[in-house]
């Protein structure tokens, strides 16, 4: 049986129509990760550690959705949740960012979170039913998460994110 090849015309209409559905658009972006997860992971029953993670993300969607935001992608231990700007307050993220503190304040499971606001590129091809967010502000808003990772830090906001909330988040 032959390889089905495809159609140099064929390949270009796909490119041509993905380029096509990708836009670029200012949104708020948060990135949520449950802290020291590997130990934890050893010292909780899969089961137990299923509920925890479980709630977890439940209660964390609540607030997002609430919110008008949603989870673009699941991390394992965390995700990767977006505002797009023109449907979304500053007082909404305000808003995120208290309810997120205030869960921290149950303290389990610990996590950290980042919030950013930057032009992504949104659409292409979807992966899995999720919009695709791409672009050098998906890529920095994980960087500072790593970076709030390496100095304990429970919670960041970028420099744009903070100009953009206008002083309603004590930084």
């Amino acid at each position: 049986r032959q390889p089905v090849r495809l159609s140099e015309q064929y390949k270009t209409d796909v490119m041509q129509r993905t380029l096509r559905e990708i836009e670029e658009v200012p949104c708020w972006l948060l990135v949520a990760d449950i802290r020291s997860f590997t130990p934890l992971s050893r010292h909780v029953q899969s089961e137990d550690l299923d509920v925890l993670l479980g709630r977890w993300i439940f209660s964390c969607n609540e607030i997002i959705e609430n919110r008008h935001g949603m989870i673009n992608k699941y991390l394992g231990d965390g995700f990767l949740a977006y505002w797009p700007d023109v449907a979304t307050s500053p007082e909404e993220i305000t808003a995120v960012i208290s309810a997120f503190k205030e869960l921290q304040r149950k303290q389990w499971p610990e996590f950290r979170f980042v919030v950013h606001f930057g032009a992504v590129a949104i659409g292409g091809v979807a992966s899995m039913g999720e919009e695709s967010l791409m672009g050098s502000e998906v890529n920095l808003i994980f960087r500072l998460e790593k970076l709030a990772s390496s100095l304990g830090e429970p919670c960041c906001v970028s420099e744009t994110a903070n100009a953009k909330v206008h002083g309603l988040v004590a930084t």
